[in-house]
């Protein structure tokens, strides 16, 4: 279905776009060699909790699975291409990452995944 939205609309819609996209391009910067799949949640969750964006995840629970989702993120490394759960991981020098963010706002769905890696760069660490 495709839904014909308003200039009301469309403005919010705009709106929450932007803002998936600034906390995804957030999570990038922040995001390093040493950074835990953990902080990127817990980030993911401080940012959207600020925003009045609630999560489309966190309590996402489909028929098939064994419960709510239960993260504001998901993560995918190196193989795991789009929906993986925030783990006990750390970022290594060459991981590919993939972060995918859903929020509603003002009664807007913004969805979007960006991939990024650190491939032989060693040199840009996560602070502690």
């Amino acid at each position: 279905m495709i839904e014909i939205l308003n200039p009301a609309e469309l403005l919010r819609a705009k709106e929450t776009g932007s803002l998936v996209a600034n906390i995804l391009q957030t999570l990038k910067s922040r995001s390093a060699v040493g950074t835990n799949l953990l902080d990127i949640n817990r980030w993911t969750k401080a940012m959207i909790l600020d925003a009045g964006a609630p999560s489309c995840y966190v309590d996402y629970e489909p028929s098939f699975g064994r419960g709510p989702f239960g993260h504001y993120i998901c993560t995918g490394v190196n193989d795991a291409v789009l929906h993986g759960k925030p783990h006990d991981y750390t970022l290594a020098d060459g991981d590919l990452l993939t972060l995918d963010l859903a929020v509603t706002k003002a009664g807007v769905a913004a969805d979007a995944a960006i991939s990024f890696t650190w491939a032989n760069q060693g040199r840009r660490r996560a602070s502690p």
